[in-house]
């Protein structure tokens, strides 16, 4: 629900076999009081109006996509990604490691992003490439890029200042 209908709505499910299923949900149990009965209300609402919905919903991320790719191309043609057949962001390399100076760099541009080596399981790991979504308008998208590229030329720090606190979901 949370990539087809927007990213704070998640009630998540699990596809697994049943002895492993069963060990998991007792252990949800022993540390969690259960998800949002509001959440899942809405989300059956939703899933009865899948037809109607998701085709627009699909059309508007496969647009905000082609101008995310459109604005890599243009303004940083040394970066590469590859088209996902699905999900919310591309995975962009840089070709060097870089990404979290570079994210470091963005902020004073006004463009938070996270490199790739947060979402790694071990440090170090996709230090030369950027998540970026596309879940923004393509204006904002086309700008954003336009910022990062900006930061990319004003030169980038040999390493961040300070790793900032932050959650990843």
């Amino acid at each position: 629900m949370s990539k087809t209908h927007w990213g704070g709505l998640r009630i998540g499910w699990l596809r697994a076999p049943a002895r492993l299923v069963t060990e998991l949900a007792s252990e949800r149990v022993a540390s969690d009081m259960g998800g949002s009965v509001l959440d899942q209300l809405l989300a059956l609402t939703l899933l009865a109006r899948a037809d109607e919905l998701l085709p627009p919903r699909l059309e508007q991320l496969r647009q905000q996509r082609a101008a995310l790719a459109a604005a890599l191309a243009e303004q940083v043609p040394q970066w590469s990604w590859h088209q996902p057949p699905g999900g919310l962001s591309l995975w962009v390399d840089l070709a060097e490691p870089v990404a979290s100076a570079l994210a470091e760099r963005a902020l004073t541009h006004g463009v938070r992003i996270e490199s790739g080596a947060v979402f790694a399981a071990d440090p170090g790991i996709f230090e030369q490439r950027l998540r970026i979504p596309f879940t923004a308008t393509a204006p904002q998208l086309q700008e954003a890029v336009r910022r990062l590229a900006t930061a990319l030329t004003a030169g980038l720090p040999s390493a961040p200042a300070t790793r900032r606190t932050h959650w990843v979901a």
